[in-house]
């Protein structure tokens, strides 16, 4: 478990860098680069040992080639854990690595931007269910996703704003699909 996450960062970091490295060249154009991290955490008591929760959290980095259009590279690390006493215990972990297009209504100059996403990803789940006899299940679920998001970017300074986000992976690329792995993050973003 502890190679595998290491090779999550290594990944993560890797792509970071890549995307960096590429489009470096292209800094001196008109565009701009933008670096994102949110969270999200949310718990609900049951009583008699009942609880679930949730946390979230997300980094991206993207390359705006226009005022308003985006390339992001994003990644988003998942848990969520519902425990109800005498029944059930499971752990659910997931992974999403994913390429969006970010289209923002209107340009940096604004203070309030909303913008919509879209874009691919890979979702690597991990669960494990317990029952009340203390049986355990363990199974692993890698598959391609679509991605489909809304946001809205909130300008601070020149420098930085804070970025709240409710994104769908869309299991399969099935658009009926969008209720299930739904959720909000807000963080900051650095514009560089």
């Amino acid at each position: 478990m502890l190679k595998a996450n290491l090779k999550v960062k290594v990944v993560v970091i890797s792509l970071h860098v890549l995307l960096g490295v590429l489009l470096l060249p292209w800094q001196a154009a008109a565009g701009y680069f933008e670096y994102s991290i949110g969270f999200n955490f949310d718990r609900s008591e049951y009583g008699d040992g009942s609880f679930s929760w949730s946390r979230r959290w997300g980094t991206s980095l993207g390359y705006n080639f226009s005022d308003i259009s985006q390339i992001e590279v994003s990644f988003q690390d998942v848990v969520n854990r519902n425990r109800y006493a005498g029944f059930e215990d499971s752990n659910y972990h997931d992974r999403i690595y994913s390429l969006n297009w970010v289209q923002s209504l209107f340009g940096k100059e604004f203070f309030f931007r909303p913008y919509v996403k879209a874009g691919v990803g890979q979702l690597n789940r991990t669960a494990v269910v317990s029952n009340y006899l203390g049986r355990r299940q363990e199974s692993n679920v890698d598959s391609l996703t679509a991605v489909a998001g809304a946001g809205i970017k909130i300008s601070i300074t020149r420098a930085f704003g804070i970025r709240v986000e409710a994104t769908s992976y869309l299991s399969g690329g099935r658009i009926k699909t969008w209720r299930d792995n739904l959720a909000g993050t807000i963080g900051g973003s650095i514009y560089f």
